[in-house]
């Protein structure tokens, strides 16, 4: 009995020095100060796409950032793994302030997250991508690719793949539920909201040198009120869209309403089709790691009103692969390099939907929606691949709705790479061939070649101090030809 109250005592002490001992939480700060500069007051494109719209179109600018961000706690040592609780907790805060033709102030994250195990839930406004794509470099995931200001949401997730344990961890997931709300500084509509799911799948275990994965993506604008005249009542019920709970479930479930056709109920754009704006991909890929080289090769279907259920859109969609070089013994070394392929220009044929005949459900308009007229935009930023945009050019017709070029062809190449420990380097370029859009098509195609080269150089005497340096072009018809630099210094702490 002596020797039980001894060892428990001895437990007790061990575990109170523990708790002195406990592994502090890290608190990270940045901040940045910077310029853009170009030959003709628009900021070139590959500058401002993807930057999670806090670039400007307009320049020259001069930006000011700040962040302050707290992640969860990390194990160091083997003994740490069992002093940390399967619950934690952390935050992010990151402030941006431009400077020149648009002064702007942006918050593009302020958000709290907690996990408990695998699970994870934030709130706020969080960078992220969505989709099966090498997220590092790639031209942007076609449905969520960090073109426009993260939205506030709240999401519950499993960030990581989580083995099923009675497969072995053969097989793997990983998954997202969102709900989310768009801005009320639209001209189209007002008082919407973004539900959004995915769910991922990964076989393989996770030591292996070869895994495939397969899953989707679903997205849905829904709900709000007109702020645009309805005079037949043809798009809305009283100037309102299907926003009750009962609407919900029949969006997270993408409830068809063609067996229903209630015009009593529903307008006569909803009734016989589904409430809100519904939109997303199918991706399969697989990864495999040669030697010193993993490759990942992915694929990324469209869907958005049925098309690729009867197989009409089936050209379109986004094709990647990419080489990470997995070891770094020489001085200058290409880490990465991918090479992809957009197309956009099938969108199910120039038949639309309401045909006759149920297979013809042509012109998909991607991004585009008759009652959200801004479509799948923030802030008039697309959400998705920033390839499909809203062209401002003289030769390019208007369109009532805000992407007048979403039927296109783009090549991209992106390569990233570093000199010494201390210098790093980022290529990117791309080919754009775009045919405008069903609503307005081009008389002929328009062309685009735009590419940056930015070189980054860790100061060796100052810690945790960077600079920026780099030039961007556009040449083409699409947009206007632009020249344009950057430069900043960061320091973190």
């Amino acid at each position: 009995m002596r020797l039980i109250v001894t060892i428990f005592f001895m437990f007790a002490i061990s575990n109170l020095f523990a708790q002195n001992n406990e592994i502090k939480r890290e608190i990270n700060y940045t901040a940045e100060v910077g310029t853009i500069i170009s030959s003709n007051g628009e900021t070139p494109f590959w500058l401002r796409a993807n930057q999670y719209g806090i670039v400007p179109n307009q320049s020259p600018i001069f930006t000011l950032r700040g962040s302050v961000s707290s992640d969860y706690k990390k194990a160091i040592t083997k003994e740490d793994r069992y002093r940390l609780s399967k619950f934690d907790w952390g935050y992010g805060l990151n402030m941006v302030g431009n400077v020149g033709k648009e002064n702007q102030f942006l918050i593009p994250e302020a958000y709290i997250k907690a996990k408990y195990g695998a699970f994870e839930i934030y709130a706020g406004r969080r960078k992220e991508v969505f989709g099966l794509v090498d997220t590092t470099l790639s031209s942007g995931s076609y449905i969520w690719s960090g073109n426009a200001l993260p939205m506030p949401k709240i999401q519950i997730s499993t960030p990581n793949f989580v083995p099923l344990e009675f497969t072995k961890s053969f097989l793997s997931f990983k998954g997202t539920y969102a709900h989310g709300w768009f801005e009320n500084s639209r001209t189209d509509v007002k008082n919407f909201y973004l539900h959004q799911k995915s769910l991922y799948f990964r076989l393989g275990k996770p030591d292996w040198k070869f895994h495939f994965y397969g899953g989707f993506n679903h997205q849905v604008q829904w709900g709000g009120e007109l702020l645009y005249p309805d005079p037949t009542g043809y798009l809305s019920k009283d100037g309102k869209l299907p926003s009750s709970f009962q609407d919900y479930i029949g969006i997270v479930t993408g409830k068809s309403l063609a067996v229903e056709s209630d015009t009593s109920k529903f307008a006569g754009a909803d009734a016989g089709n589904r409430g809100g704006n519904h939109l997303g991909t199918l991706d399969f890929g697989f990864d495999i790691i040669i030697q010193n080289l993993k490759v990942l090769i992915y694929r990324q279907s469209i869907y958005e009103d049925g098309s690729l259920a009867y197989l009409s859109n089936i050209s379109d969609g986004l094709n990647g692969i990419s080489f990470t070089n997995i070891s770094n013994k020489k001085k200058i070394t290409i880490k990465k390099l991918i090479f992809e392929y957009l197309n956009t220009d099938s969108q199910g044929g120039s038949l639309g939907g309401d045909q006759t005949n149920s297979r013809l459900r042509g012109q998909d308009l991607y991004f585009n929606h008759g009652q959200y007229l801004d479509g799948w935009s923030y802030l008039r930023n697309g959400i998705g691949t920033p390839f499909i945009s809203n062209v401002v050019n003289k030769d390019i017709p208007q369109s009532r709705l805000l992407f007048n070029s979403d039927r296109l062809q783009a090549v991209y190449l992106g390569i990233t790479g570093n000199i010494n420990n201390y210098t790093t380097f980022d290529l990117k370029i791309s080919h754009t061939q775009s045919s405008g859009s069903y609503l307005n098509t081009f008389s002929i195609p328009f062309e685009m070649i735009s590419s940056k080269l930015t070189v980054g150089k860790q100061i060796s005497r100052f810690e945790n101090v960077n600079i920026l340096a780099g030039i961007s072009f556009d040449s083409g018809k699409l947009f206007n030809n632009s020249f344009g630099l950057i430069f900043s210094v960061k320091k973190g702490w």
